[in-house]
């Protein structure tokens, strides 16, 4: 059986690489929620409050959602809400940490700039994982999907899909 911990390293551990979103799959949650993501405010920046889970239930599992913390001149991200198989690919739950807390040093530099794109143009955007583990030569890609929201009170939210391309990998997770 298949066990991501052992025979992958955590995603957290591997930079982010951009895609080009007409390379997302519309299958896979990143895609699925693209398409939830435009129907909230017509491809605007949508408010938190309209962010509807029971819409999307098949997709909760895969969320990580971030709040935009500033502390002085650093943005700082908070992982507020983590879904069951984000944490499997991560190190487990994470909620109430912050992003530079739990990922490696090169690797935060990548997902923050992504966060600061998505919210500098409050337009989603894609990236890459190529994931692996030291003592095997398998290696898998996760596509991330970065999404845009506020929550109210124009604090900037950044709600994060990372899901195996694997669709056999992802029915394990």
């Amino acid at each position: 059986m298949f066990h991501w911990h052992s025979d992958l390293q955590s995603i957290c551990d591997a930079p982010l690489a951009y895609l080009d979103a007409d390379a997302i799959d519309l299958a896979h949650p990143a895609g699925a929620f693209v398409q939830y993501w435009n129907s909230l405010n017509a491809g605007q920046i949508p408010d938190r409050g309209q962010f509807s889970p029971q819409a999307i239930p098949k997709l909760l599992r895969w969320l990580m959602m971030f709040r935009r913390e500033m502390n002085g001149d650093n943005d700082e991200y908070l992982l507020y809400l983590q879904g069951n198989s984000a944490a499997e690919m991560t190190r487990g739950s994470l909620q109430g940490q912050y992003l530079h807390e739990f990922t490696a040093t090169g690797c935060f530099d990548t997902r923050r700039d992504v966060m600061r794109h998505v919210l500098e143009t409050s337009q989603p955007a894609f990236a890459r994982i190529i994931v692996g583990n030291d003592q095997s030569e398998f290696t898998t890609n996760v596509t991330v999907g970065a999404f845009p929201m506020t929550d109210g009170t124009n604090q900037p939210q950044v709600i994060m899909l990372p899901a195996p391309d694997s669709l056999e990998l992802r029915m394990y997770l």
